[in-house]
This record gives C-alpha cells, sequence and structure tokens, in this order.
C-alpha cells in the first residue's frame, strides 16, 4: 500500500514537474507528517526534491515490486497488453520480459495454437504453464524478488541460444535523452540481450513511462520496431518514432 502510494505521489510529481506539500496531502488524502515520511524516502530514491515552497520531479522512476506496479494504471496496461496479445500469429516465437506491462499480455495468449514464449518472468510462467497449446520456455537464474524474474549472468547466454523473432519489452521509464532504461543493471542486461536477438522489437510503455529514465539504458529508440501505448505521443515522441522507423499504435 505504502509502495504504490510513493509511486503514485512520485508519478503525480513528475506529469506536473513541481506540488506543494499542502497540496499533496489534500490530493492524496494523506496526514502533513505521513507526506513528509513519504518525501523523504521518495529524495532518497532521487525521484523528487525539495524545493522552496513544495516538491518537484528529477523526472527519475524508482523501481517498485511488481505485484504493485502491475496495479498503476493497470486498465492502461490490460488494454496495451490485449492488443500486444493480439498482433501474435501461429507459429510466433516470442521473449516476454519482466516488465508489467509485457506480463498484461499473457491472459490473452491462449488463444493460439501453436506459440512459443521464452521468459524470466515468474508471473509470465504462473499464467502460461496452464495454457497446454504453448510451448514454454524458462531461463534461470537468481532471483529478483522485486521484478519477479530470474536474472543474472547466465540468463543472456542463455538467451542467445533461441530465435526469437518478437520480443515485447517493458521499461521502468524512457526519455528523449536517456533512451530506453531500466533501474537493475542485472535486468538491463537480459533485456540488451534479448533486444540484440529479435528480429522484431515491441515496446509496451504505458504514458506514465514518457520523460522519466532509471539508471540503465538498455536499447534506443532506433532499436524498436513497434511501440504500444496508452495515450496519444506528444510532438517530440512522434517525431523521434518517425525518425527511427518506430510504427506507434495507441491501445483502443
Amino acid at each position: 500500500m505504502e509502495n504504490n502510494r510513493l509511486e503514485e505521489i512520485a508519478a503525480y510529481i513528475r506529469e506536473r514537474k513541481h506540488a506543494s506539500m499542502e497540496h499533496l496531502t489534500e490530493t492524496f488524502h494523506i496526514s502533513m507528517s505521513t507526506l513528509r515520511r513519504d518525501v523523504k524516502k521518495l529524495i532518497q530514491t532521487g525521484t523528487v526534491r525539495k524545493t522552496y515552497g513544495g516538491i518537484e520531479s528529477t523526472n527519475q522512476r524508482i523501481l517498485t515490486p511488481l505485484t504493485t506496479r502491475k496495479d498503476i494504471n493497470n486498465a492502461g496496461k490490460v488494454k496495451i497488453g490485449r492488443d500486444a496479445a493480439l498482433s501474435l500469429t501461429n507459429g510466433d516465437i516470442i521473449f516476454m520480459d519482466s516488465g508489467s506491462t509485457v506480463g498484461a499480455m499473457a491472459p490473452f495468449l491462449g488463444r493460439l495454437d501453436n506459440l512459443t514464449v521464452i521468459t524470466n518472468n515468474i508471473l509470465i510462467i504462473e499464467k502460461v504453464i496452464h495454457m497446454p497449446k504453448i510451448q514454454l520456455l524458462t531461463l534461470s537464474g537468481a532471483y529478483n524478488e522485486h521484478t519477479f524474474s530470474f536474472v543474472g549472468d547466465s540468463v543472456a547466454p542463455m538467451l542467445r541460444q533461441y530465435n526469437i523473432n518478437k520480443a515485447f519489452m517493458g521499461t521502468t521509464g524512457f526519455s528523449l535523452t536517456s533512451g530506453i532504461t531500466h533501474s537493475t543493471q542485472l535486468e538491463a542486461g537480459v533485456k540488451h540481450a534479448a533486444v540484440a536477438m529479435a528480429h522484431e522489437v515491441i515496446l509496451l510503455a504505458d504514458h506514465l513511462k514518457f520523460d522519466t529514465f532509471a539508471p540503465f539504458t538498455y536499447c534506443t529508440m532506433n532499436d524498436i520496431d513497434v511501440l504500444y501505448t496508452d495515450k496519444d505521443l506528444s510532438d517530440e515522441y512522434k517525431q523521434l518514432c518517425a525518425k527511427s522507423s518506430t510504427k506507434i499504435c495507441i491501445a483502443q
């Protein structure tokens, strides 16, 4: 509950660039003492900083556990996941990463008769394992409790053994200057390997991921063939996608 509120406060400030403490207490229906504790934690993560009269965003994102992230803008993520899943055809060999938006694809995969899913995401494994028509290939490694995935030095080499025609990728945040980013180095390494191996790279990112960044860039928009999101892009991002020949799909 607290992690969810922290992420929502950080997202709220990112969208508005700046907010007063009084405005935040009213918006989130919390006491000033609770807000001060929340702001202290967000400052420690580097996502916000104090200014005269309030708090402003640094545009850096924190990594909250996957079970929390999947509930943030859940409706938007489900729409994106559904539309991305509907783009698949029988015979596809796909990689699905640890992103919560990528995980939203899983319930819509059972319609296919011949699909191979490669993943290190435990929540995806738990859903796909009950779909008998799907061939499931799992990547093992060290368990990351924040992403509910397996990571480590052995995962990327294991991934390079497979022929992947479509890689579905999530992101902690992406920006015009930092590219497509993630919060942890080992997970970013897995993502980088998947991008390198796939014939087609599809990025799934809801509108809260725009204009934010995390410490590790795992690819740039030049590597992305298709972008699925839930709201229209700004002119700057449309220009970037056009320059990168990235197809934009707004989930309906």
